[in-house]
């Protein structure tokens, strides 16, 4: 049954994975996988789906509707109202100043590709980097994003994966940042949220230096192939010569957020909601009054219900997992492989975080195992803390990520067209730092 059960959670996971990228509804794929699992596994699948399920995704909508509501108005209130625009014109005039110089009276001057990347990943870095949770961020950071590539031709299908790319990966794991994978390796393991501080900035380092370049060649080669930015349904038509607030004033309700939430302690939901307040004052004359209030309204309820139900379900799955009988059993194999102790522990975080879809649910999985098993060998605790935090970044990334799903959502891509740079960046490239990671650890323990 054990050997079953493992098989249940490879395919389940698989057809779930298979099915997001071709375009199934994650709404009904979700419970379908999910209650696959179970019966693989020998669960009760009434039980399951009542007991497991509803409530992973009831504990995910209790903790996410208020954030993803309000991020979805931002978003909105950024769009309408140009400052998301004023915000890429204030960094578009900046780094194209020498070529505009150069360029003839009213010729249209295009920012380099790698100049809009390396601005999102500066700001998107920083501000995950900061402890803001990555999803809110998201709706923060895309409507900026959008017009620098916009600004720079690159594909929108490249969005996910460069906004994704600055705010999960080296934002989440390097020494120091309160990300909920540092924090949780802190509280199992009673390390220092700066454990193995050198590595981990080298990691971070590396991550970055490999998704930026990587990005950069990747969009250079599709504008050379004619395969250029179009605008999401939401901006179609919006003409960009219109009157939009200053770039400052634009950039004051994300400061206020941004202070209230890390330097004063507030609650992100009244963090979130001043920066509504302020956005509907600073911003009145631009989204067109009440009138305009009401047509940017329109959309936010519909979007909200669907991102917040889908990645519940999603979330789902790894609960189902999580309480599956073969669940401890693959934790104990994966655990009892022969080889370097540090690569041990990058393996089998990795498979179970993609296996419950989640960084922290893999860590929170493995962790309470870890410890004991690998100070045993004489393991650094602060070794086991860092390639477990980079580790979690591996294959948490999958199609069915619930980051991702909203990520999609915001930029309105499809999975087939965007999921390629996203791999790139958040699996590919994050495997091969926790390898870096793990090595530098292995050599020069700490």
């Amino acid at each position: 049954m054990t050997a079953l059960g493992i098989i249940g959670i490879i395919v389940g996971v698989a057809i779930l994975i298979y099915g997001a990228y071709k375009g199934i509804s994650t709404i009904i794929l979700a419970p379908l996988c999910g209650l696959l699992i179970a019966l693989f596994n020998g669960m009760n699948l009434l039980e399951t789906f009542t007991d497991t399920m509803l409530p992973s995704t009831c504990n995910y909508v209790t903790a996410m509707l208020g954030p993803v509501m309000c991020g979805c108005v931002i978003a909105a209130l950024y769009n309408k109202s140009g400052a998301a625009l004023s915000i890429a014109n204030a960094l578009y005039s900046l780094f194209t100043i020498r070529a505009r110089k150069k360029s003839s009276d009213g010729e249209p001057v295009i920012m380099r590709p790698i100049l809009a990347i390396i601005t999102i990943y500066v700001i998107g870095t920083t501000l995950a980097y900061s402890g803001m949770n990555p999803v809110v961020l998201m709706f923060i950071l895309f409507p900026i994003a959008m017009d620098l590539f916009e600004k720079s031709l690159i594909p929108r299908a490249m969005g996910p994966g460069v906004v994704l790319g600055a705010l999960a990966t080296a934002a989440c794991s390097m020494p120091g940042t309160t990300s909920d994978q540092n924090v949780i390796a802190v509280q199992m393991l009673g390390t220092s949220p700066m454990a193995a501080a050198i590595p981990g900035f080298i990691g971070g380092g590396v991550v970055l230096a490999l998704n930026i370049v990587m990005m950069n060649i990747i969009s250079k080669k599709q504008i050379a192939a004619g395969i250029v930015y179009t605008p999401p349904k939401q901006l179609e038509g919006r003409p960009t010569d219109v009157k939009t607030p200053h770039w400052i004033l634009a950039v004051i309700p994300i400061a206020v957020t941004l202070i209230c939430f890390n330097g004063l302690g507030l609650d992100i939901l009244p963090s979130m909601m001043l920066n509504i307040i302020l956005s509907l004052i600073f911003f009145f004359p631009y989204y067109g009054k009440f009138a305009g209030l009401k047509e940017l309204l329109v959309p936010v309820g519909s979007q909200t219900t669907m991102l917040v139900l889908q990645v519940g379900l999603l979330g789902a799955i790894g609960g189902v997992v999580a309480a599956s009988p073969a669940f401890p059993v693959l934790t104990n194999a994966l655990l009892s492989m022969h080889g370097p102790a540090l690569f041990k522990v990058l393996l089998a975080i990795a498979l179970l975080t993609g296996a419950s879809g989640s960084g922290p649910a893999g860590l929170s999985a493995t962790l309470p195992y870890l410890s004991e098993t690998f100070t045993n060998m004489g393991v650094s605790l602060n070794a086991i803390h860092r390639v477990s935090v980079f580790a979690s970044q591996t294959l948490d990334t999958l199609p069915t990520n619930p980051g991702y799903i909203i990520a999609t959502g915001i930029a309105e891509v499809e999975i087939k067209d965007s999921y390629k740079y996203v791999f790139i960046t958040t699996v590919l490239n994050t495997t091969i730092t926790a390898i870096v990671v793990a090595l530098i650890l292995t050599i020069f323990p700490c």
